[in-house]
C-alpha cells in the first residue's frame, strides 16, 4: 500500500460480518453531498464505489456542491479538507432534506456534532499517521537547516520543531487543497506535512519520502477515519450503510474526540491522541505540546467516551500540559513584559485575556469538570 514506507501496516480493525454484498438491498436513493475540492469529493467517490462494491443492490449518486462560503472566511482557518463553516453548511442541507448523507473527514467534526445530524456510518480506519511529502525525495534529517516545511496544524508544528529545530515549519490555513497549490504548483516551501490518508485519496503516494508511525509523531483525533454524516432519526440509511460500518472504528472516533472536547480544543491547540481498539478494550494514548510525556489510558469500548475524557483529565492536571497550551498562543516565544504590569497595576489584565491564558484556562477546566460525570476519575488510570 505504501511503496516508500518499510514499516509494518496499520493493524485494521474487522468490519462486522457482512451478508449483504451481492444482496439487493430495497431502499430509496442515497443522495451524497460533496464539496467540489480535490480532497473532498475523492474521498466521497471512494466511499460511494466501496458501496457499489460491497452493495450493488444499493443505488447512490454524488451531487458536487459549490463552495458558497467566502474564500476569506476559510483561508484563514486550519482545517484538512472541510472548515467548520463549510460544515455547518452541509449540515444545513441534511437537515433540510437536500441532501442525505456527507462524507467527512473525522478530523474536521466539530467537538459536537451539528444539532440534527448524527454519524450513520464509519468505515475501517486506514493509515492514521502523519507522512512527509517532498518532491526530491528527501526524508526529514536530509533537509537543510532553514527549509520551509508545510503543516496542517500547531500539533504537528511543536512535535516537528522539537524533533528538527533547524527546520522552518510553517502552519498552513485553508485546507490541504491549498497546501497542496503552494507545494506542487508554486514551490513557496520545501516540504509537506500531510495525514498519510489525505495523500492516498489524492494518488499522491509517489513524492510520499516518509510516514512517521505514532511513537514517532502523534497524530491529532480522528486522523485516517471518514464518517458519513446524516440526518438524526434516518435510520434507513444507517441500515442501508451497515456493511461498511466498523463499531471498532466508531469506539476509537468516540474517545479521540471525547478527549479533544475536554482539552477545550474548539481551537487549534498543540494536542496529539491516539486510541485503538485491543479486544474488548479501547486504549488510548495523549499528550501536548512535542508529545514528550505522553500518558496512556485503557477501558472497556462500552465507555470510550469515558475513556478519552479520564485522559485528557490526567494530562490536565499536569503544569506542563497548561503550559504547552499557553505556548500555543504564542510560538515565536512570549510577549515582552509590560512596564506597568511589572509596577504592579493589574488594571488591564481583564482587557488582554492572552496574558491571563493560564488562568482562563484553569478557569475552563474547573467548568468542565462541574459538566462532566465523571463519578469515578480513578476509574481509568494508566
Amino acid at each position: 500500500m505504501w511503496a516508500s514506507w518499510s514499516g509494518s501496516s496499520w493493524p485494521k480493525s474487522e468490519t462486522a460480518a457482512s451478508p449483504w454484498k451481492g444482496h439487493v438491498v430495497k431502499t430509496r436513493v442515497l443522495r451524497f453531498g460533496s464539496l467540489t475540492s480535490p480532497l473532498a469529493r475523492s474521498q466521497s467517490q471512494a466511499f460511494i464505489d466501496n458501496i457499489h462494491e460491497e452493495i450493488p443492490g444499493l443505488s447512490s449518486q454524488l451531487t458536487l456542491l459549490p463552495d458558497e462560503v467566502p474564500g476569506e472566511d476559510t483561508q484563514n482557518e486550519v482545517f484538512t479538507a472541510t472548515s467548520q463553516s463549510q460544515v455547518r453548511r452541509l449540515a444545513g442541507m441534511l437537515v433540510s432534506g437536500q441532501i442525505d448523507a456527507v462524507v467527512l473527514e473525522a478530523a474536521d467534526l466539530p467537538l459536537l456534532p451539528p444539532e440534527g445530524t448524527d454519524i450513520l456510518c464509519s468505515p475501517p480506519r486506514v493509515t492514521p499517521f502523519d507522512a512527509y511529502l517532498n518532491r526530491q525525495g528527501q526524508i526529514m534529517d536530509e533537509m537543510e537547516p532553514g527549509s520551509r516545511v508545510g503543516v496542517m496544524s500547531v500539533r504537528a508544528r511543536a512535535q516537528m520543531q522539537y524533533l528538527w529545530p533547524e527546520i522552518n515549519f510553517q502552519l498552513m490555513h485553508g485546507g490541504i487543497d491549498r497546501a497542496m497549490e503552494t507545494h506542487l504548483r508554486h514551490s513557496e516551501i520545501d516540504g509537506l506535512i500531510l495525514p498519510a490518508a489525505a495523500t492516498e485519496h489524492l494518488g499522491i503516494q509517489g513524492i510520499v519520502a516518509e510516514i512517521f508511525a505514532p511513537d514517532f509523531i502523534l497524530p491529532g483525533s480522528g486522523q485516517g477515519t471518514l464518517v458519513v454524516l446524516g440526518r438524526i432519526g434516518d435510520e434507513e440509511s444507517r441500515e442501508a450503510l451497515r456493511p461498511l460500518h466498523c463499531s471498532a472504528t466508531l469506539v476509537e472516533i468516540t474517545a479521540e474526540m471525547a478527549f479533544r472536547r475536554r482539552m477545550i480544543s474548539d481551537m487549534d491547540i498543540p494536542v496529539g491522541v491516539l486510541a485503538q481498539v485491543q479486544g474488548d478494550e479501547v486504549v488510548i494514548t495523549g499528550s501536548t505540546g512535542a508529545c514528550v510525556n505522553r500518558v496512556s489510558v485503557n477501558g472497556p469500548v462500552e465507555k470510550a467516551e469515558e475513556v478519552g475524557l479520564g485522559l485528557a483529565q490526567q494530562i490536565l492536571s499536569s503544569g506542563e500540559a497548561l503550559v504547552d497550551l499557553l505556548e500555543a498562543d504564542f510560538p515565536d516565544g512570549l510577549p515582552p513584559e509590560d512596564e506597568e504590569f511589572l509596577d504592579g497595576d493589574d488594571d488591564d489584565l481583564d482587557e488582554d485575556p492572552d496574558e491571563n491564558r493560564v488562568e482562563t484556562l484553569d478557569a475552563e477546566i474547573a467548568a468542565l469538570d462541574e459538566e462532566d460525570d465523571l463519578s469515578d476519575p480513578d476509574e481509568y488510570r494508566p
